[in-house]
């Protein structure tokens, strides 16, 4: 058994509050004025922080999106209680989860989530942060994906490096509303495309032929 992890110091615990803090206030000032009208002033402003302080956590606006996927994690991990059942069950959750926690946070302005993420792709300092910074939930699907192979439930010819990405990549995708026109899709469809392709794939399922010899030359 792992041994239990130390308690974060008064230091850090410091820094996560203030992250918090600062990431409450610029979602509620995103929910009532929109992505684009906030500025990085107006968010110093709501947590009581000075500018520098934000730029201590958070290289742009756009980057406050790490955050999101740090408490994410912190969210999935908690819920996968043990001993631990299907992975894929545990990947359905997760998907589930990634779409009502995103909702949950636009809150009543539907682009607001899918704004700040447009400039996040957008923000190459924000894209190199998430490379040190906001791998969490990365390695949570990476960790779903090792044990769904180790129990012979996912096919093992592919990393849970690579299906991880193609998870993140591909929601950010429709998030970003780079898959789908406003309307064309409810949530539920989205969801249930999404667990498709990335569980299955393209290919289409077909019974098995029994072979018969000489049975080649038959119409």
């Amino acid at each position: 058994m792992a041994a239990p992890q130390a308690a974060p110091g008064r230091r850090t615990r410091k820094k996560q509050r203030t992250r918090r803090e600062i990431f409450d206030a610029a979602m509620a000032l995103f929910a009532e004025r929109g992505f684009d009208a906030v500025t990085i002033e107006q968010i110093c402003a709501a947590a009581d922080v000075a500018r520098g302080t934000f730029f201590l956590h958070f290289p742009s606006k756009a980057a406050l999106l790490l955050e999101f996927n740090r408490r994410l994690a912190d969210e999935l991990a908690a819920s996968l209680s043990e001993p631990r059942g299907s992975a894929v069950a545990e990947y359905r959750t997760m998907v589930d989860r990634f779409g009502e926690r995103w909702l949950h946070h636009s809150h009543g302005r539907a682009d607001v989530m899918g704004a700040m993420l447009r400039e996040f792709l957008a923000t190459p300092g924000a894209v190199v942060a998430a490379g040190s910074q906001g791998r969490d939930l990365r390695d949570l699907i990476e960790d779903i994906v090792r044990r769904g192979q180790e129990r012979r439930e996912f096919r093992r010819n592919v990393s849970p490096r690579l299906a991880a990405t193609l998870f993140l990549t591909t929601s950010a995708a429709i998030l970003a509303g780079g898959v789908y026109a406003e309307g064309e899709a409810t949530p539920e469809q989205v969801r249930n495309e999404l667990l498709h392709a990335l569980l299955h794939g393209l290919l289409e399922s077909k019974p098995r032929l029994k072979w018969t010899p000489g049975a080649e030359g038959k119409a």
